[in-house]
């Protein structure tokens, strides 16, 4: 370790108990496009996508289902609403009062 450039942060004499000195940036880290590395090889080639559609059919087709769908669900949700502000209706052949038992005495 003795050997590599300083890069980072210079080294600075332990600071009294809570207390933080930094020293002054020195050298210049690499970054991550350039470092090296073991696990994955730099400039690999990937393999050929297994699905290609240069036509764009499919996606298309995708995005008018999914409008399709859109579209049914903002119907419902109409519907739904008109319903709400409609209130309730009486049952059809009676209407409300007084029943007509209470209104023959």
């Amino acid at each position: 370790m003795g050997d590599e450039p300083n890069i980072g942060r210079a080294p600075v004499q332990r600071p009294p108990r809570g207390q933080a000195r930094v020293g002054k940036a020195v050298g210049k880290a690499r970054t991550p496009e350039n470092a090296p590395t073991h696990y994955i090889p730099i400039g690999s080639q990937e393999p050929p996508p297994v699905f290609v559609d240069p036509t764009g059919g499919r996606r298309r087709w995708i995005r008018r289902t999914a409008y399709g769908i859109g579209l049914l669900l903002v119907l419902a949700l109409i519907v739904v609403w008109l319903s709400q502000l409609g209130g309730s209706a009486p049952p059809p052949g009676r209407t409300p009062g007084p029943s007509s038992a209470a209104a023959a005495r």
